[in-house]
């Protein structure tokens, strides 16, 4: 009987400036800069301000690649093109912790001065930095491996993203691969890999999101209602999407706000039609001239809540919690 090493541990640095790292970087430059552009591009096509579109699209084209930009000189000048980590590989999966102290004051900076400065992007860019010192797979999850001998990586992917990038050394690579490979079997992991990737509900969501948040912009401003809270409610309906379900009940509450205030202002507005002993149509009393803006309100609202119903119930997991179930955590 093959004796098997109950666990392994080495260290190594991760090429910064590989393709594959520099593939990613980019990636999620791209994404962030499509983020920005559909959040603003949203708000300006609900208020029809279409002539705005064009110079702000530029400047997220702009931005994003001056971010992109920043990103190779930090890597370049504070990571030296490297990154240290550890790698342990057992019998229950794979954990990757970080141990380049650059790498972990950056973030802590980051937290520090979102705080101080009142900057939600530095403060949750520290987070997402912590969260990632140390990362695990399971090989009770649903993944599979990708084998590149020539670069001595691995990676272990679900249906839409790599999940944990492993680097191994030259001398350790064929060991950790066939025992990477044999645990996978032996657990079969990758047969609980769903056979579709879930990337186009992600998406459908989220153009469901924009659908149903954009009459709510025209709304707010035809009754003086805070933009704040259209922006507010779109932004946590896409995080219910993409991080956490339970952003469904913050969806539901800033919907209901907005609602309560809408209809408070309709009713100051139209108070002159109530006289005693006299009835009025619902039409004249809640909307009026507005009622096509209303109707596709209403139409809005009534897809966010079913979608808030669809993910508080557990109908369907955000793209972050489907995640760790994937990592078998």
């Amino acid at each position: 009987m093959r004796h098997e090493t109950p666990v392994q541990v080495w260290e190594t640095d991760i090429p910064l400036f590989s393709r594959m790292m520099l593939t990613q970087w980019s990636l999620v430059i791209a994404a962030t800069a499509l983020l920005m552009a559909m959040l603003l591009g949203t708000v300006f096509a609900a208020e029809g301000e279409w002539d705005a579109l064009p110079p702000t699209l530029g400047m997220i084209g702009a931005v994003s690649g001056g971010l992109w930009l920043f990103g190779i000189l930090v890597m370049a000048v504070l990571f030296r093109g490297r990154y240290r980590v550890r790698y342990t590989l057992s019998k229950q999966g794979l954990r990757c912790d970080t141990l380049d102290q650059v790498a972990k004051k950056a973030n802590r900076l980051a937290i520090g001065l979102g705080v101080v400065m009142g900057k939600g992007q530095l403060l949750g860019a520290g987070l997402i930095g912590i969260s990632r010192e140390s990362e695990e797979v399971n090989w009770s999850g649903a993944f599979q491996a990708r084998f590149d001998q020539i670069h001595h990586t691995i990676l272990l992917r679900n249906g839409w993203r790599t999940l944990l990038w492993v680097q191994c050394t030259s001398e350790n690579y064929t060991e950790v691969a066939e025992q990477i490979a044999r645990r996978m079997t032996r657990r079969q992991t990758a047969s609980r890999l769903a056979k579709n990737s879930p990337l186009p509900a992600y998406l459908g969501r989220s153009l469901l999101v924009l659908l149903a948040c954009a009459p709510l912009f025209p709304l707010a401003d035809e009754y003086e209602v805070s933009l704040f809270l259209p922006i507010f409610t779109l932004c946590f309906a896409l995080a219910m999407v993409w991080l956490i379900n339970l952003f469904g009940w913050v969806v539901l509450g800033g919907l209901a706000l907005q609602i309560a205030l809408v209809i408070l202002a309709q009713f100051e507005e139209r108070q002159s039609y109530f006289r005693p002993g006299e009835v009025y149509r619902a039409y004249e009393v809640l909307g009026g001239d507005d009622f096509e803006l209303f109707l596709l309100a209403g139409i809005g609202a009534a897809i966010l809540i079913w979608l808030c119903h669809g993910a508080l119930r557990g109908r369907w997991l955000a793209a972050l919690i489907g995640d760790h179930g994937d990592r078998g955590n």
